[in-house]
C-alpha cells in the first residue's frame, strides 16, 4: 500500500476535515514506530527518514498485505482523537492494536532477533 492509497481508502470510508499533509504526518509517525519498535529488533537498526509533504504519494508504506489495514485504522484513530470523540477513538484504537499485535507477531515469526552478544549465566 502506498501513502495515497492509505489516505484515499480512509477518506472513502470516513469523510473528514483533515488535509493530506496532516495524514502524511500521522503515517510517518506510525512507520517510525514500526521501524523502531518492530523492525529494528530483527535487523540492523536504522533510522526512519520520515515522510513529508514532498514525499511522493506512490511511496510504499512499510507494512504490506494482509496487515496493511493498520494504516486505515491508525488514521481513523488519529482523527477520532483529534476530534475529541473518545468513544470512537477507543473503538478505532482497539482495531489498530489488534492489527499491530498481529503484524508484530508475524514479523517476529519470520525474522531472527538480532544477537546482542554473548550472555553469561552463572
Amino acid at each position: 500500500m502506498t501513502i495515497l492509497e492509505a489516505i484515499h481508502r480512509t477518506d472513502d470510508l470516513k469523510p473528514n476535515i483533515y488535509d493530506q499533509a496532516t495524514k502524511i504526518f500521522w503515517l510517518s509517525r506510525l512507520d517510525a514506530a514500526i521501524t523502531e519498535q518492530i523492525h529494528n529488533r530483527y535487523q540492523q537498526p536504522r533510522a526512519f527518514p520520515g515522510y513529508g509533504p514532498d514525499t511522493p504519494g506512490d511511496t510504499p508504506l512499510l507494512v504490506g498485505a494482509p496487515y496493511d489495514e493498520i494504516y486505515q485504522r491508525w488514521l481513523e484513530a488519529q482523527m477520532d482523537l483529534s476530534n475529541g470523540e473518545m468513544d470512537r477513538y477507543n473503538g478505532s484504537v482497539v482495531l489498530f492494536n489488534s492489527l499491530w499485535d498481529s503484524y508484530a507477531a508475524a514479523y517476529g515469526r519470520s525474522h531472527m532477533p538480532l544477537s546482542r552478544g554473548p550472555r553469561f549465566v552463572f
